[in-house]
């Protein structure tokens, strides 16, 4: 059994037991895209944090960026200077035929060291398909199992392939047995490593938390109350009766590091002359209308342009530089 002593880490980034996996490893620089493949699922889980703009929906992002290619899908990865990518969304493997074509593609782009890990349900892996994507070049699988015949997916993948194998699932209070299960049923069928998130409060799913006695926790914003408290239960569970890794990610993780790095990385790579970097990765800069011609210019040089009307945008770093919040005029 692991050691009484192996949970390492920091509430506020990660906490481990054992070893993180190569995927989440990546993800701390801000050096795996995103795919979200598809916003198709054929399960419907009440605490699922999909936006109705994605869920239900056949569409493709890389990074917040909606594109319509797999070529696309290849630039913006470039674009990022990514070393892995995560595929996710809904379920990948609902477009089975699309995600094993991204995989081929990236590794044929990127070449085998770029590392590329997936999530699903289990619902649609069947052997042949978990072998395809095997032999493809996928290094990783996370299963969400939230029924119990999709458990057996899991011992598909670790009998039949070399992926690295485990499962990934929230928590939050009330939620500790059945993590316990997961972590069970996990090293009886092969697997190798649990990843525990944070739950989630959000819009998507608040409804229903609230309809589940969960609520937002006042001093931690978007995250469900009692989630850590309910994560160091069940590790101090694993520390004395699982052999595998178990991973938590603080929901304050994915926005404060994860994405952050992300975003400055690809900000940085694709920064216009008139633009400035914030600290959270997002992108701003100001516009003037001068004899009905807009300027755009680095809010740096806002008092180059006294007298004038002028507003100030910000973004995140996608091609489409689509404001995420109302545009602030400034009279100067």
């Amino acid at each position: 059994m692991l050691s009484k002593n192996e949970i390492k880490g920091d509430k506020r980034l990660a906490l481990v037991l054992g070893k993180m996996e190569k995927g989440c490893e990546l993800c701390f620089p801000g050096l795996k895209a995103v795919i979200f493949i598809t916003g198709i699922c054929g399960d419907n889980c009440y605490y699922c944090p999909v936006s109705k703009e994605r869920f239900g929906k056949d569409i493709i992002y890389v990074n917040e960026e909606k594109v319509n290619s797999l070529e696309e899908v290849v630039l913006e990865i470039e674009r990022q200077g990514a070393m892995g990518a995560s595929i996710t969304g809904g379920d990948p493997l609902a477009v089975y035929p699309r995600t094993l074509e991204v995989i081929k593609i990236l590794k044929d782009r990127f070449g085998k060291e770029f590392h590329i890990h997936l999530y699903t349900s289990g619902r649609y892996a069947t052997p042949d398909v978990l072998l395809s994507l095997w032999k493809a070049g996928l290094d990783e699988i996370r299963f969400h199992p939230v029924k119990e015949e999709y458990k057996k997916a899991i011992e598909y993948a670790s009998r039949l392939t070399s992926m690295r194998v485990g499962a990934e699932i929230p928590i939050a209070k009330g939620l500790e047995n059945w993590a316990i299960n997961v972590i069970k049923d996990v090293e009886k069928y092969g697997g190798s490593f649990v990843n525990l998130d944070e739950m989630e409060f959000v819009e998507p799913n608040a409804a229903a938390l609230i309809s589940r006695g969960l609520n937002e926790d006042e001093k931690r914003p978007f995250t469900a109350k009692g989630s850590y408290e309910a994560a160091i239960k069940v590790l101090e569970w694993a520390k004395q009766n699982s052999n595998i890794y178990i991973h938590f990610c603080p929901a304050s993780f994915k926005d404060s590091v994860q994405t952050k790095n992300r975003f400055i990385r690809l900000a940085k790579n694709d920064k216009r002359w008139y633009e400035e970097i914030t600290s959270y990765g997002t992108i701003i800069w100001g516009e003037v209308n001068i004899n009905n011609e807009t300027i755009k210019f680095n809010p740096k040089n806002v008092n180059l342009y006294k007298g004038y009307s002028i507003k100030i945008f910000e973004s995140h770093p996608t091609r489409s530089r689509r404001p995420i919040i109302n545009e602030e005029t400034i009279n100067t």
